[in-house]
């Protein structure tokens, strides 16, 4: 930043506006503040700073309180500040809150603060901010890149501020030189490792708290007792095994004999049933015979088929020309009715020939007229053409009004739009900054909200899964109890059957005794060996789901209390920006986007609306000339037009009546067409008539022949029709036929006679097969009888209780077997993630501790950077320093790690090269503290300037300190100005010291008055 140019009005002891105009000073001077104490020196740079940040130097006055007492009451405070900046111009001014007199009336009211922010291109200004002070100084520190505070310590070294930058501990001067070499990415990767080491945490402990409940689940203590569990199940589930085959082998043995029964006793069934339906077939023969004679009766009646459909046929014919005959004779009679309507027609011609006659007379007659009417249209013409003409001038010239018209209302109109356009414009700055601020506040809030919603939706899921735990439970219970109740009715159903075959005194087949007091007995349906399987996984899934549901909700319940401590840091931090809505928030940047799109665009349309208003003004004097024109030419073509009018008048005199009605040469030509017309119309009107009475005559001819024709054919069908019947009765009766009815009764359709013949045919081959298969079954059988199977199903139901005992027992065991080697499958499948996660929290937990500082030296990653860029600063400045000092001082930063949780790594010390020891740079005495202060300043804007991206420290303010300095020791001072001052930096300096005023030749003179003070300049 370097100034161009500083005016201060009833500003401080300045009573008048007074201008410091630093460009006359030179392109990169070295310049001393000069005057006596209380004039006014130190106010210069309170204005500079005040213009900038509304606060001034030592931020011990407010700019409320800088007015000058000797101003006059009309006259207000304000300071307006000029600097260059990257290659641009900037002018600010600020309005501190102060009170004025009323513009009518006596009296004073209080004037508002305000400030003003643009951007000067040559002649042309660009408002970036009006109005709102806090966003014309958000605005200058995104410009400069410091706050009020940084520029102090930078950029201006007040008095009896010098040794704040020297002295500041390592936060501050973390936030100081954070800001001025850009550091933040730093800062951000520190947040982003640790954020993605705390999502390692939580997930290690959510997979931590899946293994325990899979071993509460398996009963175990340890992943050690597992395995000796199933270690200790393996000889048990052998000898289950063992005894499992050796039941299932027996219990086959007896289900075979049984079955081998059962199937000699379905033979005897299957022998039974071909009895009983031989005897049903047997019992058919009766209807099969009728539907013989119904079978014959209809082939004798197919032969008489012939002579029926020739008779129909025959019918048929007849029935046509009884319709022709009746057509014909219909045909006759219309003919005759227009012969003799032709006849009455061709009556007429006589009196259609005269009409004819007398029209053609008529048109020879008006043609002697069309030379003259040839002329009347000529002049007819001339006159619309002159008509169109000055009625086409007249619609230009009301147009030309018109446009004029509209031209100087768009004037107006963009005059009142640019007067607003410079207002919107003005806002631009201020409206994107805050919405800037705005939109950033809103994604934090959102996100807030999105981690809430997560949070919620966790916490339902959280009831949702204690829930299903609850049930899972449950489940388990009802199928362990259905599963202990199926095995149950098993076991008494197999004593029911055992019971029912104990005979008295014979052993029983369970416990060995002859006395048989209660038998057992059994109600209702066994359980099947299957139904009691579907039981045991039953139980067994429900087991699972349990695990399941007690390892799920504790890795949830982990990761709900994680996120509920995250949302109450960002409450925390977010403060009252919570009170409002997203929903008001989204609203409220709408609004403030679009006021942000408006005030662009107004910016945009604002360059080019001068130069529409410059066209539309010579567009303006264009339009009167041309209304000028078009009147002229009104004039000219209405002399014109009278003159024609005269001529055709007197030619319409001298015509007819039907010439004067007709008018124009082209209605004239259609009234001569007209007539010709009519007379061709009336001589093709008699040849029709005389055409049609000769079409009539050979109409009613032909049609009087095709009658007589069809007559004859009617009397040749009907005998053809008698003889066809005549041999249709004749047939009948040689058949046996009574009559035609009989006749149709005894046929039968072709798919009716198909289908008797088949049931016929398939009747007789039913009852021989029956007959074959009763003599094969009966040969198989011989002389065995049906088997008994009591003893053989009581058999099998003793191998079946023994297996299902068997199995009971190996199902249990192989159900913990494969429970526990589920868990132990699932324990490994935990342990890998387990690793992996390890793995990478090895790397990312231990970066985030490096960035964070919170392990080793305790310094985080920006502080490491900053420190770095800290050491070539002190480079910088020890170079000064020890020149200044005569080589016995030197600036180096602290290494030493701070006591408890106080940051460190930025804090300075001094070598001191007399005693060689290291000492704070607090024990310098105010003359050293000053020259270790202006080097630090020097070698802090050497340093940040040769850094890219850095800000650009092109200007240094030093307010006194140089009178605690020797004479050896100012003199190196003033050439280490020099020396920065020749390297291109703007120096000012604020000194009593007489020694400073004679070298140094470029002079800001402060004069103090009895009226208030006044500034001029001294130049070399």
């Amino acid at each position: 930043m370097k100034p161009l140019s500083l005016e201060m009005t009833a500003f401080g002891p300045f009573a008048d506006c007074q201008r410091i105009d630093f460009s006359a000073l030179g392109d990169w001077p070295l310049f001393l503040i000069n005057g006596p104490t209380g004039a006014g020196k130190t106010t210069i740079l309170d204005g500079i700073c005040f213009a900038l940040y509304g606060k001034t130097t030592g931020n011990e006055r407010e700019g409320s309180q800088m007015r000058c007492d000797s101003a006059p009451d009309d006259v207000l405070t304000e300071v307006i500040f000029e600097f260059a900046l990257g290659g641009r111009e900037y002018r600010i001014k600020r309005i501190p809150e102060q009170p004025r007199a009323k513009k009518s009336g006596d009296g004073f009211t209080l004037q508002k603060s305000e400030a003003f922010l643009e951007r000067i291109d040559g002649d042309k200004t660009e408002p970036l901010a009006v109005g709102k002070v806090t966003e014309v100084t958000a605005m200058i520190e995104d410009l400069l890149g410091l706050e009020v505070e940084q520029f102090r310590q930078v950029m201006v070294l007040p008095q009896g501020q010098f040794r704040k930058l020297l002295l500041a501990d390592s936060k501050e001067r973390e936030a100081i030189f954070g800001q001025l070499f850009q550091t933040g990415i730093y800062k951000r990767i520190e947040d982003s490792l640790k954020q993605r080491a705390l999502e390692l945490k939580a997930r290690a402990k959510e997979l931590e708290a899946r293994r325990a409940g899979i071993l509460e689940t398996a009963g175990a203590e340890s992943l050690d007792a597992l395995n000796a569990m199933l270690a200790a199940l393996a000889p048990e589930l052998d000898m289950a095994t063992t005894a499992k085959q050796a039941a299932e082998l027996a219990l086959a043995d007896a289900r075979a004999k049984r079955q081998a029964a059962e199937a000699k006793l379905r033979e005897f069934a299957a022998l039974n049933d071909t009895k009983a339906r031989l005897a049903e077939e047997s019992a058919k023969a009766d209807e099969m015979n009728a539907l013989g004679k119904q079978l014959e009766r209809a082939a004798r009646a197919d032969s008489v088929s012939a002579s029926a459909q020739a008779w129909i046929e025959r019918q048929t014919e007849l029935k046509g020309f009884e319709a022709s005959f009746a057509a014909a004779t219909e045909g006759a009679a219309r003919a005759a009715e227009r012969l003799a309507l032709a006849k009455r027609s061709a009556d007429e011609l006589p009196l259609l020939d005269e009409k004819r006659r007398s029209r053609q007379n008529d048109a020879d007659k008006l043609a002697e007229w069309r030379p003259r009417m040839a002329r009347l249209t000529a002049l007819s013409h001339t006159i619309a053409g002159l008509e169109r003409s000055q009625g086409g001038a007249e619609a230009e010239l009301n147009h030309a009004r018109q446009t004029l018209g509209i031209t100087q209302a768009r004037i107006n109109e963009l005059g009142v739009k640019r007067r607003e356009l410079m207002q919107l414009a003005s806002s631009a700055g201020n409206l994107e900054a805050e919405f800037l601020k705005q939109t950033e506040l809103y994604q934090r809030q959102q996100q807030y909200q999105q981690k809430a919603q997560a949070a919620t939706q966790l916490a339902e899921h959280l009831h949702q899964l204690e829930a299903e735990g609850r049930e899972a439970k449950a489940i388990e219970a009802q199928q362990v109890e259905a599963r202990e109740r199926l095995e149950l009715a098993w076991h008494q159903g197999q004593a029911a059957i055992l019971a029912t075959k104990l005979m008295p005194g014979a052993p029983c087949a369970v416990c060995g005794s002859t006395a048989h007091p209660n038998p057992a007995h059994h109600e209702g349906t066994l359980p099947s060996d299957e139904e009691i399987d579907r039981a045991r996984r039953a139980e067994q899934q429900a087991r699972e789901a349990l695990s399941r549901a007690r390892s799920d909700y504790k890795a949830q319940k982990q990761r709900l209390d994680g996120m509920r401590a995250e949302l109450a840091a960002d409450a925390e931090q977010l403060g009252n920006a919570l009170a409002s809505s997203l929903e008001q928030k989204a609203a409220e940047l709408a609004v403030q986007k679009e006021s942000c799109a408006r005030a662009k665009a107004a910016q945009s349309t604002l360059l080019g609306l001068d130069d529409e208003l410059s066209a539309l003004d010579s567009a303006a004097k264009q339009q009167l000339s041309q209304i000028e024109a078009l009147q002229a030419r009104c004039s000219a073509q209405a002399l014109e037009l009278g003159n024609g009018r005269s001529e055709r008048d007197s030619l319409l005199a001298t015509m007819p009546e039907v010439c004067q009605r007709l008018g124009s040469e082209q209605a004239f030509d259609a009234h001569l067409l007209e007539l010709q017309g009519s007379i061709n119309q009336l001589s093709t009107q008699m040849g029709s008539l005389q055409t049609a009475l000769v079409d009539a005559q050979s109409q009613h001819d032909q049609c009087t022949e095709r009658r007589e024709a069809a007559l004859k054919a009617q009397l040749e069908g009907k005998a053809k029709a008698d003889a066809a019947r005549a041999r249709f009765e004749s047939e009948l009766a040689a058949k046996g036929f009574v009559d035609e009815q009989d006749f149709i009764r005894a046929r039968m359709s072709a798919d009716t006679l198909a289908s008797a013949k088949a049931a016929m045919t398939a009747w007789q081959e039913r009852l021989l097969g029956l007959k074959e298969r009763l003599s094969a079954q009966q040969e198989a059988l011989g002389d065995d009888t049906p088997p008994v199977m009591d003893a053989l199903v009581a058999q099998e139901a003793t191998a079946q209780q023994a297996f299902t005992e068997a199995t009971s027992v190996w199902q249990g065991i192989n159900d913990n077997q494969v429970m526990l080697s589920r868990a132990r499958s699932q324990l490994d499948a935990e342990a890998a993630s387990s690793a992996r996660l390890d793995a990478d929290y090895a790397l990312i937990g231990t970066l985030s501790d490096a960035a964070s500082g919170s392990s080793g030296e305790r310094i985080s990653l920006q502080r490491f950077v900053l420190g770095v860029l800290l050491d070539d600063v002190l480079i910088e400045a020890s170079v000064r320093l020890l020149q200044m000092s005569k080589g016995r001082y030197r600036l180096i930063r602290k290494e030493d790690r701070a006591k408890g949780n106080k940051a460190s790594g930025l804090d300075l010390d001094v070598e001191d090269a007399y005693t060689g020891k290291v000492r704070p740079v607090a024990t310098l005495s105010g003359g050293e503290s000053f020259m270790a202060a202006l080097a630090l300043a020097l070698g802090l804007s050497d340093v940040v300037q040769a850094y890219a991206g850095g800000i650009k420290l092109d200007t240094l303010f030093i307010d006194e300190g140089f009178g605690s300095l020797d004479q050896e020791a100012l003199e190196l001072a003033i050439r280490t100005l020099v020396d920065l001052q020749s390297s291109g930096r703007m120096i000012g300096v604020i000194s009593h010291v007489s020694e400073m005023k004679e070298q140094i030749g470029t002079l800001i003179n402060v004069l103090r008055g009895p009226l208030g003070s006044q500034i001029n300049l001294t130049l070399p």
